[in-house]
């Protein structure tokens, strides 16, 4: 009976805290398929997956909101998750130390055993694995089951939250096609960029070579004169040593 109260004013705290936070706006049929048979575990499973995908979803968008981990803690341990609850826990800890008396609380009431390991985990979670927790449903688990999900108001909040995903999934395509659109446009600027910078590298070195090569001619012009002219001396003074020797001769 002690158990059963404290789960109770936790579960209170818990779904109280979540309406007011708007974690699970987007999630509304599960919320309510909760508070239909807020006792039954099949109910729970689809609540834990809603906090679930909840939170995935703000890791996608990089906001997190008070309560959240606490709160799918408390689901996980109901549910006897007693390992990846005191992860959750761990995880509200390191968000929002604020928090950390009331998770201290949560945690060595609903994972004694665990309450010492503070190992986190704060990727995304994989909602298959909650697949993995084996529910066998009663024949008045069933029957609930079944009125809620013929029952016209839960079928339109699933028909609504159907749309917001759908709506929400069409957005996320739009967002990364513009991405895509983004990233190939910085791709394509970035090539004729390099495609620019190569054509001028190629043509300054096509001009410093050119360069390098008239001042070679140059230089070779500038040589060969100076060969011309050093060669014209030496033979105008080869032509006057001659004429000199000549006339000495004929003076003899």
């Amino acid at each position: 009976m002690k158990k059963k109260v404290l789960w109770t004013i936790v579960g209170s705290m818990m779904l109280s805290a979540c309406i007011q936070q708007g974690t699970l706006t987007s999630n509304p049929a599960p919320l309510m398929y909760h508070q239909f048979e807020p006792t039954d575990e099949l109910n729970t499973l689809q609540l834990a997956k809603s906090y679930a995908e909840a939170i995935n979803l703000n890791l996608d968008r990089k906001v997190f909101y008070p309560g959240l981990y606490a709160d799918y803690g408390v689901v996980l341990a109901k549910l006897g998750c007693t390992t990846q609850a005191n992860v959750m826990f761990n995880n509200e800890r390191t968000f929002f130390p604020n928090n950390a008396r009331y998770v201290d609380f949560l945690a060595h009431t609903l994972t004694p055993n665990q309450a010492h390991d503070k190992h986190i985990d704060t990727s995304h979670i994989d909602l298959k694995s909650l697949d993995t927790i084996h529910i066998t449903l009663t024949p008045a688990q069933i029957e609930s089951k079944e009125q809620l999900e013929n029952d016209p108001e839960y079928r339109k909040q699933l028909k609504l939250q159907q749309q917001e995903e759908k709506a929400e999934q069409a957005k996320a395509t739009q967002k990364a096609k513009k991405e895509a659109a983004k990233a190939k446009e910085r791709e394509r600027r970035s090539q004729a960029k390099a495609k620019e910078d190569a054509l001028k590298n190629k043509a300054a070195a096509k001009k410093a070579a050119q360069k390098e090569k008239e001042a070679a001619k140059r230089a070779a012009d500038k040589q060969k004169a100076a060969d011309k002219k050093a060669a014209q001396k030496a033979k105008a003074e080869a032509a006057k040593a001659a004429k000199k020797q000549s006339s000495t001769t004929d003076n003899q």
